[in-house]
């Protein structure tokens, strides 16, 4: 599992203890990976989200310049983002006033190893229970509670929605009124699927490669991409994984 995760501080040598700590994380769980994209301003990271996608960790310095960490927390809630926020200072000024932006842990410089672990073990678990969200799918004969992680892409057939499933699993669902897009909004809500054409809900998650004409899945699944919308479905995704900024993949 990658984890994205943004590191906000003006100080430059914040970066590369960041780094090395997620490495060293990274070698007592290897189960995950981090996808990590530093900025020296909340403004710079502001303006980064406003055309890419958010971040699920953010690690935020709470003294800077311009806009400080208190603040970028809550220009984050303002827009939703609901990704979990780890707090750094040299002050333990400002802990009562971080936790107004639900802030996960507030850890005191010069970072300590293990409180490090700790922290981000919590946030692990969180992460962790999130890929466990589910949506109810009401078929002919009952309900159906589906991981959300577990759908590789849904698509229209008629007027039923079949979910494809990443054990190889179909379900269909009853027949559904209104626009199809309008039916598979708990699927769109999330940042990881995108609609495709007029009859598909595609898991970014799960797709390994994009032509001209189809997204390639896992499982060998294959899901066409009208002429017209490929560079919206390439972009997509590659925003998805790779974030057109600097990114350091731990």
């Amino acid at each position: 599992m990658q984890i994205r995760v943004a590191l906000c501080d003006d100080e430059t040598a914040g970066h590369e203890t960041a780094k090395n700590l997620l490495s060293e994380y990274k070698q007592k769980d290897s189960s995950v990976s981090f996808a990590l994209s530093c900025f020296s301003s909340g403004r710079e990271l502001l303006n980064y989200i406003d055309t890419h996608e958010s971040f699920q960790i953010y690690i935020l310095d709470i003294i800077m310049p311009d806009i400080n960490g208190i603040q970028l927390g809550a220009a984050l809630r303002e827009k939703g983002d609901d990704g979990l926020i780890i707090y750094l200072t040299s002050s333990p000024d400002f802990a009562l006033e971080s936790y107004s932006t639900d802030a996960l842990h507030y850890l005191l410089k010069p970072i300590e190893r293990n409180q490090f672990f700790q922290c981000m073990d919590r946030a692990m678990n969180r992460l962790n229970r999130s890929l466990t969200e589910t949506i109810s799918i009401k078929t002919s004969g009952s309900t159906r509670i589906i991981p959300v992680h577990n759908i590789l892409y849904a698509e229209r057939v008629n007027r039923f929605i079949r979910y494809n499933l990443d054990d190889g699993t179909m379900i269909d669902s009853v027949t559904f009124n209104g626009t199809f897009q309008s039916a598979v909004s708990p699927l769109l809500s999330r940042h990881d699927f995108l609609i495709v054409g007029s009859s598909f809900v595609v898991n970014l998650y799960h797709v390994t490669e994009v032509t001209n004409s189809e997204m390639l899945l896992d499982e060998n699944h294959h899901v066409p991409i009208p002429r017209r919308t490929y560079k919206t479905v390439k972009s997509a995704w590659a925003d998805y994984w790779l974030k057109k900024g600097e990114t350091h993949v731990i």
